[in-house]
């Protein structure tokens, strides 16, 4: 915006300017119609601060948004890292009950030998 800005004032002052060209006298006039500058600068003011509304007035709108997006994130983190104990959780009852199986396999074959 700050680009535009500087590209569009230097082009908003010749809009101002008045170029009077005297031949007889081989000489230029330059003049710049104030009037004309200060009513270009207050409607470019006005654009910029509609402008402005309109970003803050979407940015409103969309924090919402993008509080429920953030909070679904969330939810969606802890039911995945829910579903990840649960899955340790049932791998070591799982691994434990193995342990004791091949334990007690061990003795059952320790015991049928003698």
């Amino acid at each position: 915006m700050r680009r535009f800005l500087l590209l569009a004032l230097p082009t908003l002052a010749l809009g101002a300017c008045n170029v009077d060209r005297d031949a007889a006298n081989d000489s230029t006039t330059l003049s710049i119609n104030e009037q004309k500058v200060e009513g270009t600068l207050d409607k470019t003011g006005d654009v910029l601060e509609n402008a402005a509304a309109d970003v803050k007035e979407a940015a409103d709108d969309a924090r919402p948004a993008i509080a429920n997006a953030a909070r679904d994130v969330g939810d969606a983190a802890d039911r995945a890292g829910d579903k990840i104990e649960n899955g340790a959780d049932r791998a070591g009852t799982e691994l434990r009950q193995e342990g004791r199986e091949a334990r007690q396999d061990a003795r059952d074959a320790t015991t049928n030998r003698q």
